[in-house]
């Protein structure tokens, strides 16, 4: 019969189970945490359904391991899903402390009976013999698997413990919803934002406020700002302070200050130099905290671009510790940096805001206008180099040299205005500003013909004005660079 026991017994040697020893049926024995198997050790090193053990008609069990589990058969490891012969004797070990060995059974008992259930398993039972007759249970260390009763007492306490980490996790989890809610009322009746807005962003009305900058040469730009009742402006001369406010409600201090300053030895220092300068300086004697790398970012990049640096910070004063974002720009031999800050609790309410509102614009004919400082100049005389800047640009713009142009023309302006050299400068300008603007429609024609290649799906086109531009537009202060290398090929933005 296959409930009839085999001629095989396991002892378990270690873990809850030692001592005890089980009969294997004809049909096999499961052994696992699962409900229904024949042999159920606890622990969570324990799979649902860890082995199952087969008697052969010749000799032996067959081990067979499940999936998700592993054993140590005389101290081999056993993966899941393999099977192993087990001869009298062999030890097997199943998770972290349970051991057993295969016997001999000279004389079978009644085999290992189904899984029951933990009222059964608390009240002595009694099985049936083969006559009907009822038989006392065996006593500790038989051939039986009840569990005694300190293994009941530590499963009714795992049972306890289990029951009281539920009811923390489901009050934890009520708790977290009704703080939710109750900060979501108390957003809505104090008529908090989150996040804060541009005030023209709700009410469709962009009546902001602007302070308009000349520099010299051919500097123009604005700084605009929401109005309020409340708004403060302090203008001196380039330079303006203004305390307004952001959201829909006003209700976010907006602190602006946009200043305007030469630098020593301008023409000869660079945009980096100074930037390297102007950010120790505040770190050390103003109390500004960076708080991430410097980001090359654009003005006007439909025009070429105004390059600047953008950071943010953090800083202190006597009543407020502010938190916002600095832009640095050059523009000849000036420093041009605009701060805008928000309180530091307000701030993660108003990244947004702060960083898609630049609270700044700069002119067209500036950007024009606009040139790095050379790292190093164009050795030779100054006439000489005019005639041959000026041979350059008479050439077809797609064969002249912009290299050489380029650092020949940014050392004449150099020259210019460091001597205040009138006569020069106006030589020098309108050769930068007519160079400006054939690179320009050399580029749009690029823009044209790779769209072309494109929906010709030629890809040996698209590839060779890529690389012709990359090497035309090498310096990452163009923001055209900036489209080459992200592959956006439209002539405007």
């Amino acid at each position: 019969m296959e409930n009839a026991s085999s001629a095989y017994q396991i002892k378990f040697l270690s873990g809850e189970l030692a001592g005890r020893t089980f009969a294997i049926r004809n049909s096999g024995i499961v052994i696992g945490r699962r409900r229904d198997a024949d042999i159920r050790p606890g622990g969570a090193d324990i799979a649902p359904e860890h082995v199952t053990l087969m008697p052969q008609s010749d000799s032996g069990v067959l081990l067979h391991v499940a999936e998700n589990a592993s054993v140590l058969v005389n101290g081999e490891a056993v993966p899941g899903g393999q099977d192993r012969r087990l001869l009298p004797g062999a030890d097997v070990r199943l998770g972290n402390e349970l051991t057993f060995v295969l016997e001999n059974d000279d004389s079978p008992l009644p085999p290992v009976s189904a899984a029951m259930d933990e009222e059964n398993t608390e009240e002595p039972t009694e099985e049936l013999t083969g006559d009907g007759t009822e038989e006392k249970s065996p006593q500790e260390g038989d051939r039986t698997r009840y569990a005694s009763a300190a293994e009941l007492d530590d499963l009714r306490k795992f049972n306890r413990s289990q029951k009281r980490r539920k009811q923390i996790v489901l009050g934890a989890g009520f708790l977290v919803f009704v703080l939710i809610l109750g900060g979501a009322y108390l957003l809505s009746e104090l008529r908090l934002e989150n996040p804060v807005t541009w005030p023209g962003e709700v009410s469709g009305d962009y009546n902001d406020g602007e302070v308009r900058t000349e520099i010299a040469p051919g500097g123009k730009c604005l700084v605009y700002f929401p109005k309020m009742s409340a708004t403060v402006v302090k203008t001196d001369g380039n330079n303006c302070e203004i305390m307004t406010a952001l959201g829909r409600n006003f209700d976010v201090p907006f602190h602006i200050v946009f200043t305007v300053t030469s630098v020593p030895d301008g023409f000869r220092t660079t945009r980096k130099k100074s930037f390297d300068d102007w950010r120790k300086r505040l770190s050390e004697q103003q109390g500004f905290a960076f708080l991430e790398d410097p980001k090359q970012d654009f003005y006007r990049p439909a025009e070429g671009g105004f390059p600047y640096y953008r950071l943010a910070y953090t800083r202190q004063d006597k009543n407020f510790r502010w938190q916002g974002y600095a832009s640095y720009m050059r523009y000849h031999d000036k420093e041009l940096v605009l701060l805008r800050e928000v309180p530091a609790g307000h701030f993660w309410r108003t990244d947004r805001v702060l960083q898609s509102y630049g609270a700044f614009v700069v002119s067209p004919s500036m950007t024009d206008r606009y040139w790095e400082i050379p790292e190093k100049r164009v050795e030779g005389d100054t006439t000489r180099l005019l005639q041959r800047a000026s041979q350059e640009l008479r050439k077809n713009i797609a064969v002249a040299v912009w290299d050489e142009l380029d650092a020949m023309l940014r050392t004449l302006l150099c020259r210019a205005y460091e001597s205040r050299d009138e006569v020069l400068s106006a030589a020098v300008l309108p050769l930068w500003l007519e160079f400006k603007e054939k690179q320009q429609v050399w580029y749009s024609q690029c823009c044209l013909a790779y769209q072309t290649y494109q929906t010709a799906e030629n890809t040996e086109g698209m590839n060779r004005i890529v690389n012709e531009c990359l090497r035309r537009f090498p310096s990452p202060d163009d923001h055209r660079h900036v489209k080459i290398m992200k592959n956006i090929w439209t002539i405007e933005e």
